[in-house]
Parts: structure tokens; C-alpha cells; sequence
């Protein structure tokens, strides 16, 4: 059986598509593996867990300074991984464990590639242009890329995960607006403060009645649990397990801008406000937020712009323009790759 890894860490954005292209690998019986790190490990709870090898970092921390201490241990870590799965492929999706891991790969002269999620090339994939076979990248004009490395990038769109909706869904009431409000996967200290109020406001000024679905910190549901109260519905977690759906069945959606949320709120056409993360590296949270912005589905507001007033005209705006939400909601679905799993697929199997 042809054999292929799958490496990332850290977030739901680098984890998220990993769970997706392993779902498609292993229906087309190619025996697959996951490698991650601790925090990325729970993002897998529907994986076989003997399919799941997590790396071990002395350190845990962000920053620089122990993530190069933590770097020789977890290069041998990868280079015995190797040696012991033989894949015949493996891609990695970004976080810290997969420079070192795509770098051993190497080393040993297997065949790897990286997809890039962002709509700017992060510093570990530019570090790893020379090593890859093949840079996958979600948006079809990913900035920094050297003209020498174009020949062997290849847009293929974002993995992402899928809700099979039915036909007879009922129709949101005409009196109900559905807001999902997404901090990432790790929830946002700032959302839980302005957005809860600015809701609330939305409901009591204009006669609709909110039902919000809101993504927040473990450290934070206290608090936006009781400024939402009785008066406006209300789901409050620290994840969703079924984001998708949420998404689909939202009137609108208030979230960061990673890669993945960017990508599902395009493929389901939903008007979006987005506040970028601002210590995203390379800054491409606003430029995965810019991606939405020109295609009209999305209005930017920045992290240090953000309060209950400035939140509250924007909800407002597309509460009211009813003819933009149903142009939004029937535009060209052809607006992302409909199917990055296969197209992968397709460029890998030669070398399985």
C-alpha cells in the first residue's frame, strides 16, 4: 500500500485541511499519516489515534529563541519518522514542526511539498522553495514568490471542510439574523468585549432578533455568555466541531482571517466583517482579508480600529442591504477550487 505523510501543527488553520486530506487519502486506500505537535493533536479527534504520531518538543513556547533550541531534537525525531514510515509522499501544511520535518525529508532525499494557505508566502516555505517538488498554494496569486520557483508552484485552493447540506433545509425567518462569530481556532481576547455589545445593540435598536453562534476563549465564555444573557440566543463555545454548518446557515459571519475561515466564507458566499489577527506573521491575515475585500464578500476592519460603535455600523450596513447578502449568496461559486484534494491527488500519483 502507497504511503503518505501529512505534517503540521499548532492551529486550526494548519490542522484543519491536514483532517480533510486525510479523509480523502485514506478513501482512496492510500495508507496515511499524521504528524503534529501537541496542541495539533486535538484537532484530530475522529482519527484513528494510532495514525497520528505527535513530536516532542522540550520547549513549548513561541518564541524564536526556544523554537531554534527545540530544533535539533525534533529534526532527529523526523529523520527516525522517516526512516521508520518510508512514505511515499509528504506534504506538509505549516506550523512550526513542519520546516524541520520537510528539512529532514529532504535530508534523506524523499519526496515532499508544501501548500502554502496564506495569501503571502510565510518564511518557512520561501526557506524550503529549493527542497519541495511542488508548492501548493490556496489563492492563485500568492505574493513573494520568486519567478525562479513559479514553474514548480501550483494553485490548487484550500482544503476545506464540507457541509452536506440538504435541499429542504428550512429558510431563515424573515425576523431572525444568524451572526457566527469565529476568534480562530484559539478564540480572540478582543471579540469577546465589542462584538457581544454591538449585537446586542443590532437587536435592540432595529427590531430582528439575533441568533449568534460565537467561538470564543475557554477563559472568556463567562463573560460573553452573560452579556448576551436571556435576550439574545445564543451558542457560546470554545470550538465547533461543525463550523461549516454554522457558517452555511449564518446571515452574516464576524471572524478573524485565517486561511481556512477566509476559504469556507468564500465557498459559502456569506457577507464577512474580518478583523485580522495583528501579529500574524508576514501580516497575512490582512492579506487573506484583502482576498474577500475585492471580491466585495468582505469589509476589513483592523484589530486596533476595532470598539462596539465601529462594529455595530458595519453589522448594520449588511443587515439592511438585503439585495447585497442575496448577490452575495448567488455569486460565481467558481470564486475557489472546489475540489484541492483531488487535483493534489492528481499531481502526486505518479510518485506513489
Amino acid at each position: 500500500m502507497k504511503r503518505v505523510i501529512l505534517t503540521g501543527g499548532g492551529t486550526g488553520g494548519h490542522c484543519l485541511p491536514i483532517q480533510v486530506m486525510f479523509d480523502s487519502f485514506s478513501q482512496k486506500k492510500i495508507d496515511c499519516y499524521i504528524i503534529t505537535d501537541k496542541r495539533g493533536r486535538s484537532f484530530f479527534p475522529s482519527i484513528n489515534q494510532e495514525k497520528i504520531i505527535t513530536i516532542w518538543k522540550p520547549i513549548e513556547s513561541n518564541k524564536r529563541i526556544f523554537q531554534l533550541l527545540n530544533l535539533p531534537i525534533v529534526f532527529i525525531q523526523s529523520l527516525i519518522i522517516f526512516l521508520k514510515l518510508k512514505p511515499n509522499f509528504t506534504i506538509g501544511f505549516g506550523g512550526y514542526i513542519t520546516l524541520p520535518f520537510l528539512l529532514s525529508g529532504s535530508f534523506l532525499r524523499y519526496k515532499i511539498a508544501a501548500h502554502e494557505a496564506n495569501a503571502v508566502l510565510g518564511k518557512s516555505n520561501k526557506f524550503l522553495l529549493r527542497q519541495i517538488k511542488y508548492l501548493f498554494t490556496s489563492f492563485d496569486k500568492t505574493q513573494n514568490i520568486h519567478k525562479n520557483f513559479l514553474n514548480k508552484t501550483i494553485h490548487v485552493g484550500m482544503p476545506i471542510r464540507l457541509y452536506r447540506f440538504s435541499k429542504s433545509i428550512k429558510k431563515n425567518s424573515e425576523n431572525n439574523f444568524k451572526i457566527c462569530v469565529i476568534g480562530g481556532s484559539q478564540g480572540a481576547k478582543s471579540f469577546s468585549n465589542s462584538i457581544p455589545k454591538a449585537i446586542m445593540r443590532l437587536q435592540n435598536e432595529n427590531n430582528v432578533r439575533c441568533v449568534v453562534n460565537h467561538q470564543a476563549r475557554k477563559e472568556d465564555i463567562s463573560l460573553v455568555k452573560n452579556t448576551y444573557g436571556s435576550r439574545v440566543k445564543s451558542n457560546v463555545r470554545q470550538f465547533f466541531y461543525d463550523m461549516p454548518r454554522r457558517i452555511f446557515e449564518s446571515d452574516l459571519v464576524i471572524s478573524r482571517s485565517g486561511s481556512s475561515t477566509v476559504n469556507e466564507i468564500i465557498f459559502y458566499r456569506k457577507p464577512s466583517i474580518l478583523i485580522p489577527y495583528p501579529y500574524a506573521i508576514e501580516d497575512h491575515q490582512y492579506h487573506n482579508a484583502r482576498e474577500l475585500e475585492k471580491r466585495l464578500i468582505g469589509k476589513i476592519i483592523l484589530n486596533q480600529d476595532l470598539n462596539t460603535q465601529k462594529i455595530y455600523l458595519e453589522m448594520l450596513k449588511i443587515f439592511k442591504n438585503k439585495v447585497k447578502r442575496k448577490y452575495i449568496a448567488f455569486s460565481n461559486p467558481k470564486l475557489v477550487n472546489l475540489n484541492p484534494c483531488e487535483k493534489i491527488y492528481d499531481l502526486i500519483k505518479s510518485d506513489l
